[in-house]
């Protein structure tokens, strides 16, 4: 009983829970209605579909989690920051979605390797109507703040930018999203 009082005066479990139990709105939210609007642009014709990077898109929310965890070890300021930031932006991008529905046209891949149809898999458990503002993007940016914020390691700190850009190419390069969802 000591430890359920505990947890529940601690305010970072309560930012982190909060944060975790909103991300099941996306669900609801990526699905059409409303004036559906394209943001395709004459960049998206020349970002082609690389299947390899749907490992990239995947990792996104593994390395999001690991990045919050050492966050909530040694840095705990910049832990609840951190929290605070993802929580208000994700509900940013849930209004924005139910305001201005988007849809990004697809491009199926014909093959049948693995990355290929993990991209299929992907598309078929994740609908195209909730992408502008990409919800990857948002996150992958405030980690990148975040992490500049810390007092990490210089390499750490350049290895999570790098992969952190891998992360934004990947939702282009698996068609997850189109160029003007990154703004």
């Amino acid at each position: 009983m000591n430890y359920i009082k505990k947890v529940n005066k601690n305010i970072d479990f309560k930012l982190f829970m909060l944060f975790i139990l909103s991300l099941p709105v996306y669900k609801l939210l990526n699905r059409p209605f409303g004036k559906i609007h394209s943001l395709f642009s004459f960049i998206d014709k020349w970002i082609p579909l690389v299947p390899a990077f749907i490992l990239v898109y995947h990792s996104w929310m593994p390395f999001l989690l690991t990045n919050l965890f050492f966050f909530s070890r040694r840095d705990r300021k910049n832990f609840r920051l951190t929290l605070s930031h993802l929580f208000l932006s994700q509900w940013a991008v849930y209004i924005t979605f139910l305001l201005f529905k988007t849809k990004v046209p697809r491009l199926a891949p014909s093959g049948n390797t693995v990355f290929e149809n993990l991209i299929k898999f992907t598309y078929k458990i994740d609908k195209p109507y909730a992408a502008f503002p990409s919800i990857h993007a948002m996150t992958t940016f405030i980690l990148i703040f975040s992490i500049f914020r810390s007092n990490w390691k210089l390499e750490y700190k350049a290895f999570s930018v790098f992969f952190s850009l891998l992360i934004l190419a990947s939702i282009l390069l698996v068609k997850q999203h189109v160029f003007l969802d990154l703004l």
